[in-house]
């Protein structure tokens, strides 16, 4: 990942494109993350609750991953 400060004059079209990839990305893994959350609340299962969560969060990184 890069640390690339765009501003509206220098960003290019497939940049921008990057951008709204990552940043799918990262609002699908909070929101499996958050479902996870509720489930884990209701079913009161905590014992591979780390697992599930990482396992959960790799699923769209591995998806999106060209």
């Amino acid at each position: 990942m890069t640390d690339i400060r765009y501003t509206a004059s220098t960003i290019t079209d497939d940049a921008l494109d990057q951008l709204y990839v990552r940043l799918d990305t990262a609002e699908g893994a909070v929101k499996r993350a958050a479902q996870l959350a509720s489930r884990w609340a209701v079913l009161r299962a905590y014992g591979g609750a780390a697992v599930e969560l990482r396992k959960a969060l790799a699923e769209q990184k591995e998806s999106t991953t060209p």
